[in-house]
């Protein structure tokens, strides 16, 4: 008997020893969302958050899962682990997993949170529950160091809110406050209180799906850790001059005057002040994307003489020791002014550390042509510079004013990343994300995360087609599966709203379409790009028609036949009631509504795209580009206007189509901006569509179904422009190199596709068979 229980007891500790790790995404958390009791619930607070431990001997390994609520920074021995949570919604909030081993040391060590919550004045990209932060080690091990009550908080006084920068611009900005930080109290300083209390538990962590409340119902993240590195300090500009680096420099005693920096392009950074002196000093820190002269405008990006800059800033309260400021998040400029104010000793500015905050996308896919009389080069380092500067933990419109994941913008911005990167992390978070956000009656929110709220309709159907994207370049069935429901939800509430004649008219919320002046800013009902609408849209009708198109494809490709069929019968049926109730023979145009008297180049561009014209494409496409009468598309509708030359079989126009792109360059853009003219925004994703359309309409390479499995290269007709162009796909690089011929005939094509793809090569007359490996069309 005493040998049958050792055994047993032997056995049960090696099944102790062997059973699986938890699932921490099925079962409550051992630790507790703690808070501290110095620290408001809603209001603006910076709070310290400490927990010290001995280590005999390092372990093998401490993975720990972290969030808070707004944002944290932690730290591992006073060395950076780690920022977060990744920006989602109230439903589906965000963790991190670290693996704490390299950053600790046998004897103490020590894990310290800075977590912040901006109160009312957060971004409006920022969801929020209350002030508090997370700790869960993952492992059975080190238990002890979850969050409760044994951890130690410190409220800290030196950071405090500059609000109305909105109204002091005169512009929309939302993307969080200014802050004044006072070195006196910064950092246990001299006028802190330095009070530490234990950590007050607020509640226990629980997973999405589990417990009876859903608090900050939490599901791990789901993108990479953003990519932070150095990048050289700005350029002092002196009498109207660039005279090299910032570097060291003293500020007198008693003085009160500004400097002016340019980092030579817009740049997402953590800008990080080392101080030494100045006690009682005021450092004021502008940042602009660009300089303004005195009438307003912004002119060439580069000139600096006669202008000012205008922006939100930052204030630096130095306490007179050797001491480094910067904001908690990043901020966005190419221009940095920095103002002072010196009491009755110098202030020494010993340096200026810039680190640049984005996602790590990695440049796979690229376009390149030794014709340097068209800047292609030029014009794609900018366009993906931009797109990078909108690329964070979800897809952003702009990082300056905004910093909002908007639908149209996304659509966009997702095939410049699957063409550049193939990395689809973030664009799948991005159709999960507005998947999330759907009302009840079945529209997603036009931008989201938001804790405001906003409906764009037509950008629903834009996530429509996001979802097609994302099955064709992807393949990921699976994921699209999961969002059926969600394009089924979508399109009825447009079946509802159809009218009589078969049109999409006026409806609930913005019918936003695109900015041009013909379709102005109303004040009093505070929209604006919105076309003529009523008795129906053929723009938005022909937005909804290309939506059930792509349904129909997208549901046929997941073998729902009957959700396909009926699908495309209605996209059918929508394309013929614009062309019956819009088309105006006498223009051979279609109008904006039936009984309207306006044209655009917005309905035209839907009535190719949808082959909705009783007359050939090429012909209306012609007349689009030549009657400048018509309300012309600016840069989003851009886009479109792009895939119109394609489906009118006349991408051979795009290369001088890029002369916007290069008068960007010559105004010194280091970004692209809002929309062409005076642009209150300089930096735009949606503007870098190039990146995108030279090797999707240029050299014509696009998926012919699900995942890259088959493509089909069509490739410009244009006989004096060479180029290589390699687009990444989930099966492997496909690489095509176009060779023009001096006598001005058929260019020379070499087609290397990856192992187990087929495809057609289509243009010039030809249509033949790829497959595998290289392949030379001539």
């Amino acid at each position: 008997m005493r040998l049958l229980l050792v055994l047993l007891f032997g056995y049960s500790l090696c099944a102790m020893a062997q059973s699986p790790p938890p699932d921490w995404n099925e079962r409550p958390w051992p630790a507790a969302w703690i808070t501290a009791s110095c620290a408001p619930a809603t209001d603006f607070a910076v709070v310290h958050f400490r927990r010290t431990f001995d280590l005999p001997s390092l372990p093998d390994s401490l993975p720990v899962m972290v969030s808070a609520d707004n944002r944290y920074q932690l730290y591992v021995n006073g060395q950076r682990v780690g920022m977060g949570p990744a920006r989602s919604d109230r439903l589906h909030w965000r963790y991190e997993t670290y693996e704490l081993r390299p950053y600790l040391q046998p004897g103490s060590n020590t894990i310290t949170a800075t977590v912040w919550n901006y109160g009312i004045d957060r971004p409006w990209s920022q969801e929020s529950y209350r002030t508090a932060f997370l700790l869960q080690p993952r492992g059975e091990t080190f238990a002890e160091l979850r969050t409760d009550a044994t951890w130690s908080t410190r409220c800290d006084e030196a950071y405090a809110p500059i609000t109305g920068s909105r109204e002091r611009l005169g512009t929309y900005i939302v993307a969080g406050p200014q802050l004044r930080i006072d070195g006196n109290k910064l950092g246990g300083g001299a006028g802190a209180s330095n009070v530490e209390e234990a950590a007050v538990p607020l509640l226990r962590a629980n997973p999405r799906g589990v417990g009876t409340e859903m608090y900050w119902p939490l599901v791990p993240r789901q993108i990479p850790p953003l990519e932070l590195r150095p990048l050289p300090p700005p350029a002092v500009i002196r009498e109207d001059r660039r005279v090299g680096p910032f570097t060291d420099t003293l500020l007198p005693a008693g003085t009160r005057d500004s400097f002016l920096l340019d980092m030579g392009q817009l740049t997402n950074a953590f800008f990080r002040w080392q101080t030494a002196g100045g006690a009682g000093a005021k450092l004021t820190v502008t940042y602009a994307e660009s300089l303004f002269d005195a009438d307003g405008g912004k002119g060439h990006r580069d000139s600096i003489a006669g202008k000012h800059i205008r922006g939100v800033y930052d204030e630096y309260l130095t306490a007179g020791d050797e001491r480094t400021y910067t904001t908690l998040w990043f901020r966005t400029a190419r221009y940095l002014q920095v103002s002072y104010e010196t009491a009755d000793e110098p202030l020494r500015l010993r340096g200026l550390e810039v680190e640049e905050i984005a996602y790590p996308f990695r440049e796979v896919g690229s376009f390149t042509s030794p014709d340097g009389e068209r800047r292609i080069g030029d014009i794609l380092v900018v366009g993906w510079r931009t797109a990078r500067l909108c690329a964070q933990e979800t897809y952003v419109d702009c990082p300056y004013y905004e910093q909002l994941q908007y639908v149209g913008d996304t659509r966009i911005q997702a095939l410049i990343s699957l063409y550049v990167s193939g990395d689809a992390r973030l664009m799948r978070k991005a159709i999960e994300l507005f998947d999330h956000s759907r009302m009840a009656e079945g529209l997603t929110m036009s931008r989201y995360p938001d804790h405001t709220g906003q409906v764009i309709p037509p950008y629903s159907l834009m996530w429509v087609m996001m979802v097609y994207d994302y099955l064709m370049h992807t393949g990921d069935a699976a994921f699209v599966r999961e969002r059926l429901d969600g394009v089924r939800a979508v399109l009825d509430w447009y079946r509802r709203h159809e009218l009589a004649n078969g049109l999409v008219g006026p409806t609930p919320y913005w019918n936003y379409v695109d900015w041009t002046p013909e379709w102005p800013w109303d004040s009093e009902l505070r929209i604006g790009g919105v076309p003529p609408l009523e008795g129906g849209s053929a723009i938005i009708s022909g937005q909804y028609a290309m939506a059930l198109r792509a349904a129909g494809e997208v549901f046929g490709a997941l073998d729902f036949t009957e959700d396909a069929g009926d699908y495309t019968a209605r996209a059918s049926a929508v394309t013929a009631a614009v062309q019956t109730l819009c088309w105006d023979a006498g223009r051979g145009l279609l109008r904006d509504t039936p009984q309207g008297t306006t044209f655009s180049q917005h309905a035209n561009i839907m009535g190719i795209l949808n082959d909705g014209l009783p007359v050939p494409k090429e012909e209306v496409l012609a007349r689009v580009l030549k009657d400048t009468t018509l309300t012309q598309s600016s840069a989003y509708f851009d886009f479109y206007l792009a895939e119109a030359l394609r489906a009118a079989g006349r991408a051979d126009l795009y290369p001088a189509f890029l002369d916007q792109w290069r008068g960007y360059l010559d105004l010194g853009f280091t970004t692209y901006p809002e929309k062409p003219g005076e642009t209150r925004s300089d930096c735009h994703a949606w503007s870098s569509s190039p990146n995108y359309h030279l090797p999707s309409l240029v050299a014509g390479i696009r998926p012919a179904s699900p995942g890259f499995a088959t493509v089909r290269i069509q490739p410009a007709e244009v006989a004096d422009f060479g180029y290589t162009a390699v687009v990444p796909t989930p099966r492997g690089e496909i690489r095509m190199v176009c060779e023009p011929r001096p006598e001005g005939d058929r260019p020379r094509y070499t087609v290397v596709l990856p192992e187990g793809v087929m495809g057609e090569f289509v243009g010039w007359g030809l249509r033949e068979s790829l497959g595998a490996g290289e392949r030379v069309v001539e």
